[in-house]
């Protein structure tokens, strides 16, 4: 029996599936973009992907939980189009449901979301949380989970899960295949009406005990370098078998110096390399060039190249290809630890791809 942790190519963004040996699926983020779907798109189509292996009540294809870290869109891209935002009963068979959504709390209480796809979340989490409470809180397509803490939300501490405490519930069942620990936000954070979002990111410590040996994944968000050295000091023991880079490989996710000549943070630096002979860092960003841009910083790269064993644990979603097209970054856990897997069968085909051409943004 394995659990797979699948990290799609969808440029400057992020969206990472989890799917455990116990067949529960969770998704932590989205970026979708509709033309991928078109056939002369160069673009991976996701929504294929996961209609190919999610399971289904019936003909309902669904997600056992999605999470999101927060509200910038190439965080939340495509979950209006893609996934039913609505009561169960409403739900339509070409999108997908989401058993479970878990939020951070800043979207609740955040007046001032700056796209479509975060607004359309925000009030279906609301839909949900007005259901708090009554039996149809605990259906399928309705549970609610808060990430972080609000006063605003003081009434709703039973659904909630802060930094430093471990989920213990996913869509209603306690064993589900692994430990999700939250990392961030922390209360202060939360409520703090001068935090930026990315100050409110929710991150999390994803951990498959398997045999004797336990297999951990950071997911960050786009946390920045004295958000992740607070992490850092509060979470001294842990180490990590993958980490997805924070914020897309920025530079400024691991250092508060220039961009050009500034040094990698010493806190941040030793504790990347406490776990060098094992970890594989993951970049989901578009190609990293050695240019100005940042995120992708390929200053960073080359920081975090110098914190895993070979230059092959390091590995940036836009360089994944099979037959010359995009394909997702699959890495399998089982007792032997982590592998990274294959993916054949789900790539569409295109004669005219170059790496260079998508994930712009």
């Amino acid at each position: 029996m394995a659990n797979y942790v699948t990290f799609f190519p969808v440029g400057n963004g992020d969206m990472t599936l989890f799917s455990t040996e116990d067949k529960v699926n969770f998704l932590i983020d989205c970026n979708i973009r509709k033309e991928s779907e078109d056939d002369e798109s160069e673009m991976y189509d996701c929504n294929k992907y996961l209609h190919d292996n999610l399971e289904a009540d019936g003909k309902q294809i669904y997600l056992d939980a999605f999470f999101l870290t927060h509200s910038d869109h190439d965080h939340c891209r495509g979950i209006e189009e893609y996934f039913n935002l609505c009561a169960p009963s409403d739900c339509e068979i070409d999108k997908i449901r989401i058993n479970e959504l878990c939020v951070p709390a800043r979207l609740l209480v955040d007046d001032n979301l700056t796209n479509d796809d975060a607004k359309a979340l925000k009030t279906e989490a609301k839909r949900r949380l007005d259901l708090y409470g009554k039996d149809d809180f605990n259906v399928n397509g309705n549970r609610l989970k808060i990430i972080g803490y609000s006063e605003d939300l003081a009434d709703y501490t039973d659904i909630m899960t802060v930094a430093g405490e471990t989920i213990s519930e996913l869509n209603g069942e306690s064993d589900f295949g692994c430990e999700i620990f939250v990392l961030r936000p922390v209360k202060k954070s939360t409520d703090d009406e001068d935090a930026g979002v990315n100050e409110c990111t929710a991150s999390f410590y994803i951990s498959f005990a398997m045999g004797d040996n336990t297999y951990s994944v950071m997911i960050m968000g786009d946390i920045e370098c004295e958000n992740w050295k607070e992490v850092i000091l509060l979470n001294e023991d842990k180490e990590y078998d993958v980490l997805l880079a924070p914020h897309h490989c920025s530079w400024h996710a691991i250092s508060t110096e220039d961009t050009s000549t500034g040094s990698i943070d010493a806190s941040i630096k030793e504790y990347l390399q406490k776990s060098k002979e094992k970890a594989y860092i993951i970049a989901s960003s578009k190609e990293i060039k050695r240019n100005s841009d940042n995120p992708p910083s390929y200053r960073a790269m080359n920081a975090y190249k110098n914190c895993v064993k070979s230059d092959n644990r390091f590995i940036c979603t836009a360089d994944e290809l099979y037959n010359d097209e995009p394909t997702p970054v699959k890495l399998k856990i089982t007792k032997q630890g982590v592998t990274k897997d294959s993916i054949k069968t789900d790539v569409k085909k295109h004669s005219t791809y170059t790496p260079k051409s998508y994930g712009e943004y």
